[in-house]
């Protein structure tokens, strides 16, 4: 009996062992990486056969410290450290591999400059074993060097899938990253659901054998991949989301999926090739249950891919476009509820007719609306970088502002240079008050329906201000911020991190005798004029 009760008393001490089986599972979900899950097998025998059991195996090279090359600028006790690093991670991986006794429904790898005579035939084996485990989710992110061919510039070589993958019926999401998928392979993931290509070599063919071979993609994503001209995607009637990051050469995208709801498309070289005209002909008009389009660097070529919305898209909710190369643009939908407009330098005519759009982001260099009807919107957000612009364009940022169905939630963000003004709640008096905001010379000028309180917060984590001047003509917020300033009381995960960088203190700014303040103040007491009550912050930034 005494006997029974130390066992149990044992067991009452140590909870955490009788756990079930799928509880451990899921706790170990949530580790960050598989050798941190692995070191949870010494708590008892309990949580040992759970991790012998536990489904999903991730290896991660950065997890490790086995990330590094050999190189012949290292010395050879470096070369020697690197080798046995990366040997050790290779024969963990085998050793993990080996102790399941169960299913795999995951398995990931990540590899890069590892040498290819070495690496090739265990990465087969590898690869046996999960397959033959019957895993569900597949990810490989190969960069291979052949070190006996000299070839030291760190260009990967593009690992060819064996046919242990390729026959591997059980697959239902399959990850890839320099790789190589050939028109020859026989594919047979008669179950796959998501499919991700990045950076892998292929060609039309390919994509054509795909679609054929896996009719049940639902999620297909095309980042960076090389090879490809022309895009075609059909025989996919499940097709529900297709994201393309195209390199240049991709002059054409045709893509039949009725089913297809969401498609993302970016030109990789809008960025980098600002004179050229990136240009690719896209083809949705199939796509008639399309409700979200999101365009990075079109060019005035595909601008017919934005006329006729309604009749082209008529579920269409939400469009996105940025850094986009067209000099005019018309949008026109019935359905439309989501807006955003971004970096595209080269605007400049934007007519907007959505009856029913809700939300408006709006990020330019000035204010471009010909033509503005969006009377149902309620949540927007204007910011307008006027670099070196001299003039501000206040009447027609007025004059939109106007047309919003009510302006008493909007806020206003006048910044120049250091110093900020944040004005709470923008009414018809202070709109028609006449104020001058060029004396000012604002380098950003925001107008948002975010709140007032996350408005302060976002200043604080984009821009480095000095003086932040809040005007309300609610006492009660005003003592709210005052608070949140000063404790440092903010809900963003960004500040927390940062908050020992910089110092809040009230501050009266009277310095009418320093001209650098002389037209700030100036401002702020004309917002006094409409009943405004007005608090100034000044934030001290630690340099070190």
């Amino acid at each position: 009996m005494e006997k029974q009760r130390k066992q149990n008393k044992q067991e009452g001490d140590d909870r955490i062992s009788v756990l079930p089986e799928p509880i451990i599972h899921e706790i170990l979900s949530h580790l960050h990486d598989t050798k941190a899950a692995a070191r949870t097998s010494v708590l008892s025998k309990t949580w040992q056969r759970a991790w012998a059991s536990f489904p999903c195996v991730v290896f991660n090279e950065w997890d490790f410290d086995a990330r590094s090359s050999e190189s012949p600028d290292n010395s050879p006790e470096e070369n020697r450290r690197i080798r046995i690093k990366k040997n050790a991670f290779m024969t963990y991986i085998d050793k993990t591999l080996r102790s399941r006794d169960s299913s795999v429904e995951e398995f990931a790898l990540q590899l890069t400059h590892h040498d290819k005579v070495l690496l090739l035939p265990r990465v087969v084996e590898w690869l046996t074993i999960a397959t033959e485990r019957k895993v569900k989710a597949l990810g490989l992110f190969l960069s291979i060097i052949h070190f006996s061919d000299g070839n030291e510039s760190g260009k990967p070589i593009y690992y060819s899938l064996p046919q242990v993958v390729l026959e591997a019926k059980t697959i239902t999401e399959l990850r890839l990253k320099f790789c190589k998928l050939e028109p020859c392979n026989e594919f047979k993931f008669c179950h796959l659901k998501t499919l991700v290509l990045n950076n892998v070599r292929l060609d039309e063919q390919v994509i054509q054998n795909l679609t054929l071979r896996c009719p049940l993609i639902e999620d297909f994503r095309l980042i960076c991949c090389h090879g490809l001209k022309h895009l075609k995607v059909s025989n996919l009637p499940r097709l529900n989301l297709l994201h393309v990051l195209a390199r240049r050469k991709v002059s054409r995208i045709e893509i039949k999926a009725p089913s297809l709801q969401t498609f993302y498309y970016w030109s990789k070289d809008s960025y980098r090739l600002q004179s050229v005209n990136v240009h690719c002909d896209i083809y949705l008009e199939a796509c008639k249950n399309l409700k979200r389009l999101e365009l990075v660097g079109l060019s005035n070529r595909t601008i017919e891919l934005l006329q006729t919305l309604s009749s082209k898209f008529p579920t269409l909710e939400v469009l996105e476009i940025s850094t986009c190369k067209m000099a005019s643009i018309k949008i026109c939908s019935q359905t439309l509820k989501m807006l955003k407009l971004e970096k595209c330098t080269d605007l400049e005519v934007v007519e907007v007719d959505t009856p029913n759009l809700v939300s408006l982001q709006y990020r330019l260099n000035k204010c471009l609306f010909h033509s503005f009807n969006a009377p149902s919107l309620q949540g927007v957000e204007l910011e307008l970088d006027l670099g070196s612009c001299i003039t501000l364009w206040f009447d027609k940022l007025k004059e939109l502002v106007g047309k919003f169905n009510s302006t008493e939630g909007l806020n206003l963000v006048i910044h120049s240079e250091s110093k900020v003004i944040l004005l709470d709640g923008l009414n018809e008096r202070v709109l028609s008050s006449g104020i001058d905001l060029k004396d000012l010379r604002p380098a950003i000028v925001i107008i948002s329906s975010m709140s007032s309180s996350d408005l302060v917060e976002r200043m604080l984590l984009d821009y480095s201000v000095e003086t932040l001047s809040i005007l309300s003509n609610s006492s009660k917020l005003l003592e709210v911020l005052n608070e949140k300033l000063l404790k440092k009381l903010f809900k963003s995960e960004g500040l927390h991190q940062h908050e020992s960088f910089f110092d809040v203190k009230v501050e009266k700014i009277d310095g009418e005798e320093d001209p650098k303040y002389s037209k700030w103040i100036a401002l702020l007491k004309s917002y006094k004029a409409v009943d405004y009550q007005t608090t100034n912050f000044k934030i001290d930034w630690k340099n070190d």
